[in-house]
């Protein structure tokens, strides 16, 4: 049995939510149990940069499930509804969090935007939506922080903690913000770098095949570059071809991988570094996890051929660093058998093979 809405053909939590979502979507629903009025509560919500943490707890703000006094009574918990801060009134969840006096403190030293919010929303959700209505991304991410702050402010004094200055809360909202975005920017030039931007050399003695795909839509059919360079960036080989139609760039890029290294293969390399710029088709091949998709077959076939070599790597690259691959596959359209260079340069790809001799 194959699941059609992932990759790999296995199902999973994740993608069967996905599904069921775009099937209410469908049918007009929304993710709020408020309906429409709601909407664009949640997808401002779920599009904040702020810790997960905190947008779950705006999400349970907008649901009125915080446990509140007045939760609490409601579910037979407690008896007394009395916000234990100002000892004036009923502790919901717009009070704990807008009305009270510890609350406005805070939000009075803020930003004028939200000092100038009158009072006398109905709920929390009406909170948001007129937050949302009169501030930016950045100041919802910043008021939404704070927020999380006056709750857990109140959860530390209700077992024994101290009361913080409006100040001191305020500076923490910011630097915990502040901080959650560097770490968000170094994540990201992180996964930036996890690929390789230029070409390198093989290690010695050793190969280094490339290969690409390109998709030409008007002709119904695909194309197939590789190259097979050693560690003087030297070709040894190089191939253009043109391969059925495709139904995804996935597909064309997996036939592109099975048809490269039985071209290394026929042509007698045995020690190979295989790149790609397809993370979804290199990272499929380093697994060892069985593929259900519709195309685990021609990964099958590309495993076998992997296992019959002497030495093997597999490396993901960037498409900076794939040039040479990519112009074979796109010189494919005007070809129509196949075309092959055995220990010279491909006049297709010379531009690429001369960038990659700069960087390398």
């Amino acid at each position: 049995m194959m699941w059609l809405h992932t990759a790999r053909g296995v199902y999973s939590v994740k993608s069967g939510y996905y599904v069921a979502t775009q099937v209410l979507r469908g049918a007009d629903w929304t993710e709020s149990s408020r309906g429409v009025c709601g909407s664009k509560v949640w997808t401002m919500l779920w599009k904040l940069k702020v810790p997960n943490k905190i947008k779950v707890f705006g999400w349970r703000v907008c649901q009125n499930i915080l446990p509140t006094r007045d939760n609490l009574v409601h579910r037979r918990i407690i008896d007394d509804d009395t916000c234990e801060l100002c000892k004036s009134t009923s502790e919901t969840v717009i009070h704990a969090l807008w009305e009270c006096g510890v609350a406005r403190d805070v939000w009075a030293s803020s930003l004028v935007k939200r000092q100038k919010c009158a009072g006398g929303q109905q709920d929390s959700m009406q909170l948001f939506e007129e937050m949302q209505g009169r501030l930016t991304r950045e100041e919802l991410e910043l008021f939404l922080v704070q927020a999380w702050l006056i709750w857990s402010q109140r959860n530390r004094i209700s077992h024994g903690g101290k009361l913080q200055s409006p100040t001191q809360l305020n500076k923490r909202a910011f630097d915990l913000l502040t901080e959650f975005r560097q770490a968000q920017e170094q994540l990201t030039i992180a996964s930036r770098t996890s690929t390789v931007s230029r070409w390198c050399p093989p290690p010695n003695s050793r190969f280094k095949l490339n290969f690409d795909a390109a998709i030409f839509p008007d002709l119904k059919c695909s194309g197939i570059g590789a190259i097979i360079r050693n560690e003087r960036g030297e070709v040894m080989g190089a191939m253009s071809a043109k391969e059925q139609q495709v139904l995804d760039s996935t597909e064309a890029e997996v036939l592109a991988c099975r048809r490269a290294l039985e071209f290394a293969i026929d042509i007698g390399f045995s020690e190979l570094v295989i790149e790609g710029d397809s993370a979804q088709v290199l990272n499929s091949l380093r697994s060892t996890a069985t593929n259900l998709s519709r195309l685990g077959h021609i990964f099958d076939d590309i495993q076998c051929l992997m296992a019959g070599l002497l030495w093997v790597e597999v490396k993901l690259v960037s498409r900076n660093a794939n040039g040479a691959p990519h112009s074979l596959a796109r010189y494919a359209k005007n070809i129509v058998e196949d075309v092959v260079w055995l220990e010279d340069s491909p006049p297709p790809a010379l531009e690429a093979l001369y960038v990659d001799s700069l960087q390398s």
